[in-house]
């Protein structure tokens, strides 16, 4: 009997760094897929995916702002060839209590069982990470959203690239496991900014607890302290298990089109430029049309369509000629493995029924899918 190659090298390569898992547990954690755009600037005021995918940018009652950038500088001779470079361009000195700010990476439930939590068997867990940047001392915090459970670590970033390898014990709370199903479950949460509700007390370190705002954060530096700040993050790896410096399973590689379609559940860019075809569709009325999507992958759940839109940015070419217009109203008949959008009475105009390929005309629009958690 003759085993598949490909089959049989990874076997064996999961076999060798002795992990449960064939896919790594933290998606896109090496920073090479950015659907939405490699750099983002005035981030500060949202809690949104702007650069590389599955990493959001958390930030609330901040005047602070920042730039994201998807960036080379890696560590050397690591395989990453990206990292998140965080850019400090407006400075916050000033920050109140409910200021809030985090990098984070959340998780469906149904994606954790290997953990065990909420039993007494719940496994140990490793967070492991490059950082490199302004020398600042942040945090990097396991919150349970099912069940309002946490536990925290700080960390400091030195000038030089540096891996941390941060352990956390079991949570054998027995009443504490996590919901199986495909809703947000967990996160991986990287404090960078915080005001007192989240930092006046005493920082949850040696155990998981209910979670309790004041001790969320104690202890962290504020990155909008400066605009001389710079913060890079690459590498980011969620393992089962406590590891010493120098024992840690390594970073765990995929191809960069599995990384894609992983990426892809979450979020998928229809079209992000000029000329590029959105779909086929027809009018349901004379000034309104409807246009299939074509997914690539089957998503967490019914998407929702965001539309960056300019004057004539898209257009609906006919038998009889071109319309030109604006952007499109919404989404239609949405479901995970596909989805409708339409636009009404924006500059359109044809026989109902009539078929039409609608395409971008602009290179400042955009349509993003989004199933994100």
């Amino acid at each position: 009997m003759t085993i598949n190659r490909d089959v049989a090298n990874l076997v064996s390569r999961t076999n060798k760094i002795s992990r449960n898992h064939v896919y790594p547990l933290v998606m896109n954690g090496d920073m090479r897929v950015a659907q939405r755009g490699t750099s983002a600037t005035g981030v500060g005021a949202s809690n949104s995916y702007v650069t590389v995918d599955r990493f959001r940018h958390n930030f609330a009652n901040t005047a602070g702002r920042l730039t994201s950038t998807q960036s080379t500088d890696v560590p050397t001779g690591q395989g990453f060839k990206h990292s998140l470079k965080l850019d400090c361009t407006t400075a916050d000195t000033s920050i109140a209590a409910n200021e809030f700010g985090q990098i984070y990476q959340s998780f469906e439930g149904q994606d954790l069982s290997l953990f065990n939590k909420g039993t007494a068997d719940c496994t140990t867990w490793c967070v492991i990470f490059w950082a490199k940047g302004t020398a600042k001392t942040y945090a990097v915090e396991l919150y349970d959203s099912d069940n309002n459970r946490q536990i925290t670590k700080l960390f400091t970033v030195t000038t030089d690239w540096k891996k941390h390898v941060i352990n956390f014990p079991a949570d054998t709370s027995t009443s504490d496991d996590f919901n199986y199903d495909n809703d947000q479950s967990f996160m991986i949460n990287f404090g960078i900014h915080m005001g007192s509700d989240v930092t006046s007390g005493t920082l949850n370190t040696d155990s998981w607890a209910d979670a309790t705002s004041a001790n969320r954060y104690a202890g962290i530096d504020s990155f909008f302290s400066s605009t001389d700040n710079e913060l890079y993050l690459t590498g980011v790896q969620l393992e089962l298990g406590n590891y010493a410096e120098g024992t840690e399973p390594e970073f765990q590689f995929v191809d960069h089109a599995t990384q894609l379609r992983m990426c892809q559940r979450y979020a998928q860019v229809v079209c992000n430029g000029d000329d590029q075809f959105i779909g086929n569709g027809f009018f349901f009325q004379s000034d309104y049309i409807f246009v299939q999507l074509h997914l690539k992958n089957a998503m967490r759940t019914a998407p929702t369509a965001t539309v960056t839109t300019v004057s004539s940015g898209f257009a609906a070419n006919t038998n009889s000629g071109t319309d030109e217009f604006d952007g499109f109203d919404g989404i239609a008949h949405a479901h995970s493995m596909g989805a409708a959008i339409f636009t009404d009475g924006e500059n359109v105009s044809a026989i109902p029924g009539d078929t039409c390929m609608c395409r971008t005309n602009h290179a400042d629009v955009s349509i993003v899918l989004s199933a994100d958690l």
